[in-house]
This record gives C-alpha cells, structure tokens and sequence, in this order.
C-alpha cells in the first residue's frame, strides 16, 4: 500500500510541475494528455520566386506567384489554402498569352500535390483561349521544389 501512496504523490507532482497537461488520471498510471490535442498542423507552402532578384520564397497564400517560367499568377485572392490543396482566383500572365502586357482576368488557379509540406503542381482554368500544348503554361510542376 505505502508503494502505491508513493507512486501516486509522485504522479501528482509531475502533473503539478507539467502546469496542466497532465490529466488527474496520472495518478492512476493512465497515460497523459499532453499538448497534442491542441497541436494544429501547418499550412502547406509553395515555392515561389516572384520578386526582385528571383529569391526563392516559401510562401502560404501568396498574392502573386511564378507559375512556371512561361505562367504568373498576379492579385491572386486565395478562397482556400491546404491541406491538400488551394484555389485562388486572380490574373494570368505569360509570353504567350502576348508580348504586350495582355493578360487574363478571373482565371482559377489551383495547387495540389503535397511533397514533404509543399504544393508541387499547379492547374490553372478560366475563360480564355487554351494554349495548343499546356504543359507548364496552364498546368505542371512549380519551379523551384526540390523536394
């Protein structure tokens, strides 16, 4: 009986000095609830170079982003972020859509394929003329992940 008193005040004051994590039932030999059940899983990110000097950023909800080294996305509003994916509505750039600054309004642009934390591939949709051959102009892999 003395074994178990000991065990149990000891029990109390590892619950005391863990400032409240622990759970009364500690003292029972039950397991503790610790911090875990408050813990909230971070946001992915994505790579990002969009800037002065090509830096590469690691962005979440970025408000313009590299694409690919054809495709930007400009004033891009993100309606979701993660954790599989996110969409974003804003404005699509790119040499070819012109060489003059043309651009076009309201397109979608989504991330997915999570890696190690990070968004991997992008698709973008909207009302404007498909490319002939899309790849890395309306959907592909974002520069820049190594993964």
């Amino acid at each position: 009986m003395r074994r178990r008193t000991l065990a149990t005040a000891s029990a109390a004051a590892v619950a005391i000095s863990l400032g409240g994590f622990a759970s009364a039932a500690l003292a029972d030999n039950a397991m503790p609830i610790g911090p875990a059940d408050t813990h909230v899983s971070e946001a992915p990110k994505v790579t990002n170079t969009f800037g002065p000097g090509a830096e590469v950023h690691y962005d979440v909800e970025p408000a313009n982003l590299i694409l690919s080294e054809f495709t930007t996305g400009r004033g891009i509003e993100w309606e979701s972020w993660g954790p599989d994916e996110a969409v974003g509505t804003g404005d699509l750039y790119g040499v070819w859509i012109g060489l003059d600054g043309e651009y076009y309004e309201d397109v979608t642009i989504t991330l997915s394929s999570v890696e190690d934390g990070y968004f991997t591939e992008f698709t973008v949709t909207g009302d404007f003329e498909q490319p002939e051959h899309p790849e890395d102009l309306t959907h592909g892999y974002i520069p820049g992940y190594l993964g």
